[in-house]
């Protein structure tokens, strides 16, 4: 089964469900009306009224709601698997109560003193079993699609079955931002070519200084020489 056939098995499922909630309605009315008047009641004709009635408002709701309201919150997938799983929980528990009546009282051994009582308690038995029955598979397949959906990157819990995309692709990621790391930097060796002779020095740089040896400032002294021999 695909994810585009959800909205028509939806439409099949709630629909079936109906038809079944009025049929069980009637035949448990039927039976409360004739034991009451015995003083007692069945109380698994009581319980079996109880969830036809739920399923009779509630399922007709879902149905026209969603076809003439878009986004109700009805429609909402998170609110339709909450509500169907209550209602098949409660159609569980009916047919389990007619089960054990009908275990009980020996439908089978009875049959030629109370046929009609026999004939409804199984047909009450056999369409509360159907109607949990066709509710959990629904159940279990629009939570699988719904599960499956999540997992790619497309929650769809508060769309309808209608409206959501069950197999679109995720989305795409956003691109991760540049680490910004503060890196250091050494500072690299400056080379100072020398510059060739004549040429001027680069302006800013500071002027040559011209070394000289050790010796007297100013202009040269004569010494005077002592001769050895007298003079005239």
């Amino acid at each position: 089964m695909s994810a585009a056939s959800l909205p028509t098995l939806r439409l099949v499922v709630l629909g079936t469900v109906l038809v079944f909630s009025l049929v069980v309605l009637g035949l448990c009315a039927y039976i409360t009306s004739g034991s009451t008047e015995d003083g007692f009641y069945f109380t698994f004709a009581a319980l079996g009224i109880a969830t036809s009635v739920l399923s009779l408002v509630s399922l007709p709701v879902m149905i026209v709601v969603d076809n003439m309201r878009k986004g109700a919150f009805t429609s909402l997938i998170a609110v339709e698997l909450g509500w169907l799983g209550f209602l098949w929980i409660m159609w569980l528990a009916t047919a389990g109560s007619t089960s054990d009546l009908a275990n009980a009282v020996r439908c089978s051994a009875s049959i030629r003193r109370n046929l009609t009582g026999c004939q409804i308690i199984s047909a009450i038995q056999a369409f509360s079993h159907l109607s949990w029955l066709i509710l959990i598979a629904y159940f279990i397949a629009l939570l699988s699609f719904s599960i499956m959906a999540a997992n790619r990157g497309n929650p769809v819990w508060l769309q309808s079955v209608k409206d959501a995309n069950f197999d679109a692709p995720a989305a795409p990621a956003a691109a991760p931002a540049p680490e910004q790391t503060q890196q250091q930097y050494a500072a690299a060796p400056v080379s100072h070519t020398p510059a060739p002779a004549g040429a001027y020095p680069p302006q800013g740089s500071p002027a040559p200084v011209q070394q000289q040896a050790p010796g007297w400032a100013g202009q040269p002294q004569q010494v005077p020489v002592s001769s050895p021999y007298p003079q005239v």
